[in-house]
């Protein structure tokens, strides 16, 4: 599973904490933490040691699931699913009487041997439970069938991951609110929501086949798990579907898609590979999953474990929260889907492989506990990593994958987000698919790769799928594989990056001797340990590193291993004293370093660095100085001329991306000169998108011209920020070129969303019949969501303000969408009216999800101290 990411427009007070809390992926999003648990692992840190959540077991069972068969109808109106669960199962322990399913929200009319004999059973539904008493005593070699006639009981919408699904059939069907909403059922299983809409053992650690017949109306089409073995048209205008899996899987993988859809097919060998997309949005669904093909291949080398069933399949459904990776049926945000234009800026393709690595790594061999959930996504995670350097190289991957990555989670420990990747202690399962499943387990996944080797990595990998494919496994078992595939014990790595938490903190020191020819490395290691944190945790680090060494001669890179003390000194022979000492080449390891360098070694560094990561760790340490209040006036100027040279010459996008960054306070005329080249010329967009975003913090108007011309480029990114760089100019004309931009047609309207954002910080007050006209129901999502930021900002005593905007608040809490939640809850606050806390309360109280609930108190909490502040200022 993988989360998206948030709107683009937050506030600075939760930006940071929707980063946390909602993943991952351009759709590339990265999933992250419940705010419930946001707020319990933040208290690690404070003065107060918590305690240990308590310690979860995988529950009992006394049957082995064989095989599920689901034959089901709809009924729209009601939101429920009717018809039958066939289960085969034999019994585990001896003399068994009674049988007990999962099962919540459910009506039964009967249980029944497959003979048709009947069966007595109670349903219990405060625990969730079908217990079933059976005709005799069964004993283990037997295996017997039941058949469940039920029906669900609507829909419930309760906090499950990330907050963005229900439980059990989501139905999506048009509304006042949005007119233009398919229709469309869809099912979500992970992690444990399948038994709220068919009986089962919903727990991870037992695999059976299954298969799935579903009756629709037509012109509806089902998608569901393994190869469709039949379709059949109905005498009463419906449609039955058949659906069979013959690979054994655990039961959260069972999914079910009902809609209209067209298909986008390629192949991999005989296999086919499917995209199944809106029947308008076929084009962009070949733009957007161009390259799914050449996914599949690329897992079945890398790996050489061949896709391993008889077909894969990818559907776009509205309201989905990202991906979920459904054994050979994965389902997607239908927000994957997007135009050329779009392209320009970033692909599906971190979501989509993410998923489709899930087809080996979570599906063929699934976690057994939720506590492993690291072996599904650190896997998933760093698939996306492979499959970005298979198709762009080293220096994206490093910059875009690997850093990213650690950002994730340094963001996290710099909260107080605090746990090992496996751990049994955690409050709830969903707690788990946090920022130490997803980013820090793929940053130790590169790690695992980098120490083994590139051969022995994928030896392991193999070894690990072959030997236990088609069965639930822990994380010892995945060293063991390991072990057994490469002869290295690996349990050192297991415990400290894995079983304990936290980083190295390093301090290098470097010292030539100039007699000797020797150059050498002191290393610390600075890292406290936590003493308010109940978890385990490490003193020191051992881990192999690479150091590259460059002098007027030659560059090379030396492999050490750090050993797991407090200080070591590394010498190495050189030819003449060194230019460039880049401590961790390639930045592999998850660490905070201090390295003090005089400047014009890292300007050296910055110039010279074969290694694109090497010269991003110079341009961080080069802006500390740039906007540090000591470093000399002359230094801040050689500093802002390297980094401007940076900028127009670097090879590589993600070193200009950073120079631009690192510059955009800088006020001379040079710095200005270069992000003015790159705002315009730079091949790259997200270059001259950032480049503009620089520019635009001078809110100078003679600028104005230039981001008028960038309004014309065929990037959305660079559109988006010079709308709102104009708006910041507050030049004369700036108004006419934004409610143009209101015209537009553009992919999910990027472009008229685009102007009102420019509107929204140019605050001109003629935009606000426009605002009123956008942010009204009817509209999309993230275009209501702009327009109420120009309400907010421009309505004033405007009286019909205050009642479109709670009304978006109270649909977006109800609904679950977090953009119009978010836009609507900051219009509130920038408001300023003192009723908006009433309008708050009681959406907050209406909600049924946790992190909304938390996210209208955060906004209760700010416009409760700007009334404070501020008292009747925005009453009419």
């Amino acid at each position: 599973m993988k989360f998206r990411r948030p709107a683009p427009r937050t506030s600075k007070t939760l930006s940071l904490l929707l980063a946390l809390v909602l993943c991952a992926t351009n759709i590339n999003a990265r999933p992250l933490l419940s705010v419930p648990l946001l707020k319990q692992q933040a208290q690690i840190g404070q003065a107060t040691r918590p305690t240990l959540p308590p310690a979860q077991t995988i529950p009992n069972r006394d049957y082995d699931t064989r095989h599920i068969k689901l034959d089901l109808s709809f009924d729209w109106e009601k939101e429920q699913a009717r018809g039958t669960a066939t289960i085969t199962f034999a019994p585990l322990v001896k003399d068994m009487r009674r049988v007990e399913f999962d099962a919540g929200n459910m009506s039964f009319a009967s249980v029944k041997l497959l003979s048709g004999a009947p069966l007595r059973f109670t349903s219990d539904s405060a625990k969730e439970k079908l217990r079933v008493e059976l005709d005799r005593i069964y004993q283990p070699k037997e295996e017997l069938t039941v058949v469940i006639t039920y029906n669900t009981n609507g829909t419930i919408k309760t906090p499950g991951i990330g907050g963005a699904f229900g439980r059990g059939l989501a139905f999506v069907k048009p509304n006042e609110q949005d007119p233009a909403r398919p229709r469309q059922i869809w099912s979500q299983g992970e992690s444990e929501y399948n038994h709220y809409w068919f009986p089962c053992y919903d727990h991870p650690n037992d695999f059976a086949t299954t298969e799935m017949i579903a009756t629709v109306d037509k012109p509806f089409t089902v998608i569901s798990n393994g190869k469709l073995v039949e379709r059949r048209d109905n005498p009463n205008n419906t449609q039955t579907f058949h659906w069979k899996m013959d690979e054994p899987h655990a039961t959260y993988l069972v999914s079910i898609i009902v809609g209209e859809f067209a298909a986008v097919e390629t192949k991999y060998e005989n296999i086919p590979v499917t995209t199944y997309v809106y029947p308008n949005e076929v084009e962009e669904g070949k733009v957007s999953a161009a390259r799914i093909g050449d996914m599949v291949r690329f897992f079945s080398e890398y790996t050489g474990v061949r896709y391993p069933y008889a077909k894969y399949a990818q559907t776009t459904v509205r309201d989905f929260g990202g991906g979920m990776e459904n054994i050979t049926a994965t389902t997607l945000t239908d927000e994957t889907i997007h135009d050329r234009r779009a392209e320009l800026d970033a692909t599906s393709d971190g979501l989509m492989s993410h998923e489709l690595a899930h087809q080996w790594f979570g599906n063929l061999v699934t976690c057994r506990t939720w506590a492993d959930l690291w072996l599904n996504e650190s896997f998933a995670t760093y698939a996306e990593t492979l499959w970005t350097e298979k198709l762009l190289g080293r220096d994206e991957t490093l910059y875009a994958e690997v850093r990213g990555n650690q950002d994730q989670y340094y963001q996290a420990w710099a909260m107080g987000v605090r746990r090992p990747i496996v751990t049994k202690n955690y409050r709830e399962i969903d707690d788990l698919f946090d920022v130490y499943a997803y980013p820090r387990g793929g940053a130790v996944l590169h790690m695992l790769r980098k120490t083994l080797g590139d051969e022995n990595f994928r030896r392991a990998i193999n070894h690990y799928l072959t030997k236990y494919r088609h069965q639930p496994v822990e994380t010892a078992q995945f060293r063991i594989a390991i072990e057994e595939a490469t002869g290295q014990p690996m349990d050192w790595f297991f415990d400290q990056w894995i079983y304990k938490m936290g980083h190295p903190v390093f301090r290098v020191t470097q010292n030539y001797d100039p007699a000797k020819k020797v150059l050498t490395l002191n290393v610390r290691q600075e890292q406290k340990p936590d003493a308010t944190s109940p978890y385990p945790q490490v003193d020191f680090f051992q881990m192999p590193i690479e150091i590259e060494i460059g002098t007027t001669a030659n560059t090379r890179v030396e492999r050490v291993f750090i050993e797991p003390r407090a200080e070591q000194n590394f010498t190495f022979a050189v030819d003449s004293k060194p230019q460039l000492v880049n401590f961790d080449y390639g930045n592999t390891l998850l660490k905070e370093l201090r390295f003090e360098k005089p400047t014009a070694e890292l300007i050296y560094q910055m110039t010279r660095d074969e290694d694109a990561m090497g010269r991003v760790w110079a341009i961080e340490e080069l802006k500390t100085r740039l906007d540090g209040n000591t470093t000399p006036t002359e230094e801040k100027t050689e500093i802002a001329a390297a980094l401007a040279n940076a900028l127009a010459q670097d090879r590589f996008w993600g070193v200009r991306l950073e120079a631009a960054s690192a510059i955009g306070k800088v006020t001379n005329d040079a710095a200005r000169a270069a992000l003015m080249t790159a705002a315009t010329k730079d091949q790259k967009s997200k270059v001259r998108a950032r480049a503009i975003s620089q520019l635009a913090a001078s809110k100078d108007a003679s600028l104005a011209p230039l981001y008028r011309q960038a309004l014309n480029d065929q990037s959305y990114a660079v559109v988006r920020a010079a709308a709102v760089a104009l708006g910041e100019t507050k030049a004369t004309d700036a108004y006419s070129s934004l409610a143009r931009l209101l015209t537009a047609n553009s992919w999910r309207d990027s472009v008229r969303v685009s102007g009102l954002l420019g509107l929204a910080v140019l605050g001109d007050a003629r935009a606000l019949d426009d605002a009123m006209r956008y942010a009204a129901k009817g509209n999309t999502p993230s275009v209501r969501a702009a327009a109420i930021n120009v309400v907010a900002v421009t309505a004033k005593r405007d009286a019909r303000a205050l009642p479109l905007v709670t009304d978006a608040l109270q649909i977006a809490a109800s609904s679950g969408n977090f953009t119009l939640l978010q836009a609507s809850g900051e219009a509130l606050v920038t408001l300023g009216d003192p009723r908006g806390l009433e309008a708050l309360k009681d959406a907050g109280q209406k909600a049924n999800n946790g992190m909304i609930k938390n996210m209208i108190e955060q906004f209760e909490n700010m416009l409760r101290q700007g009334t404070r502040q501020t008292p009747n200022s925005s009453q009419p």
